[in-house]
């Protein structure tokens, strides 16, 4: 940022619109490598640091981030949440994110910034900077306004929340029933056990991760019907292995199919795996309901049959979503943000159904 104040202060003349200080830099890289020496001659001593701080477990070590990872620990983050949060301040104090292919330093407009030295306005410019590149900064500041936070920076709520551009984007994804049964019909011509998982996605609204790892041992059998744990996402510090759920199966509709495959298996229910899974259910997709690619682009192929679950349980239930949550594992936010939203034929006929009423 000092270097870009530099270049328009001593050269104005020769960029017009300080917008286009990014085309300046690209037109003339020996100046700005003369110009940034003077830049770091004059200001980064005051505070630059020595990229050796972010090397080899040092920067876990400097104090304002000792006592972050100290905080989220007493909070029983796990420790793959915690190295995720760390990894991104790190990401922001170097300025270099590899996954949009940006390194601000190298660019001439950043300079490593020491954590305890970081300031919420040094954030909140980085945040625009990858904003007005339309990248989506969601990742980088819920992590950046923990930190502030952690230092008790009465500044910190200016670093803003929300969710990530994409939130809720499928919360509208919905088949009709009758083509999801031509798609599991096709998917069981094609390969039984792919059949088989699938129809067990639909039918519990478990993950696919869950599914394939579902163990034979912990299937219970009833007179009517029989039951499945399975250990599906959740919080880590509170369920290392995954959160326990207990999925339930009719006798005499699913698991009549189900249990003759069990009686070949061993260990896992299904063996199929997850890459194998994702190329049928991507096929059977772009087959049976091309519409969706159009409309939401590419999709999570095997996910898709845990939204068709929350869609179809909540018509079935009548949009109880008290109901579906715990049936499927959400939270009823996360369910009516992310997963089932009604659509407006079905407000229209709730508004005109119960506005008398009134």
């Amino acid at each position: 940022m000092r270097l870009a104040e530099v270049i328009l202060r001593e050269r104005n003349h020769e960029i017009k619109n300080p917008e286009s200080i990014t085309n300046w830099f690209r037109r003339h890289p020996e100046i700005v490598k003369e110009l940034r020496k003077e830049v770091i001659a004059e200001e980064l001593p005051k505070e630059e640091v020595a990229d050796t701080i972010f090397q080899n477990g040092t920067f876990e070590e400097l104090t304002s981030v000792k006592n972050w990872i100290n905080l989220l620990k007493d909070k029983d983050r796990s420790e793959d949440y915690i190295k995720k949060l760390v990894n991104t301040l790190k990401r922001a104090c170097l300025g270099k994110f590899d996954k949009w292919n940006i390194d601000l330093v190298k660019e001439g407009i950043w300079c490593y910034k020491h954590p305890n030295r970081l300031t919420v306005d040094d954030a909140r410019q980085l945040e625009r900077t990858l904003k007005d590149r339309n990248f989506d900064t969601a990742s980088v500041r819920m992590p950046l306004r923990s930190f502030f936070r952690s230092k008790g920076d009465p500044q910190a709520h200016m670093i803003r929340g929300g969710k990530p551009k994409g939130h809720g984007k499928y919360a509208d994804l919905y088949v009709e029933r009758e083509r999801l049964d031509k798609m599991l019909e096709w998917i069981k011509g094609l390969n039984h056990e792919a059949y088989l998982t699938d129809r067990f996605m639909f039918l519990t609204a478990t993950r696919i991760k869950a599914t394939l790892n579902a163990q034979i041992v912990n299937i219970k059998e009833f007179e009517d019907h029989a039951e499945v744990k399975v250990f599906d996402k959740g919080v880590r510090a509170i369920y290392p292995e995954g959160h326990p759920w207990i999925k339930y199966l009719k006798a005499e509709y699913y698991y009549k199919e189900l249990k003759p495959f069990i009686s070949e298996s061993k260990g896992t229910i299904f063996q199929i795996s997850s890459q194998e899974m994702c190329n049928i259910n991507q096929t059977a997709i772009k087959q049976f309901c091309p519409e969706l690619i159009e409309k939401y682009g590419r999709l999570d192929w095997n996910h898709f049959w845990r939204h068709m679950f929350a869609q179809h349980m909540l018509r079935l239930t009548h949009w109880n979503y008290g109901v579906v949550a715990f049936l499927g594992g959400w939270t009823v936010q996360a369910l009516q943000e992310s997963y089932g939203k009604p659509t407006e034929e079905q407000i229209k006929e709730w508004g005109l159904k119960e506005m008398p009423k009134l």
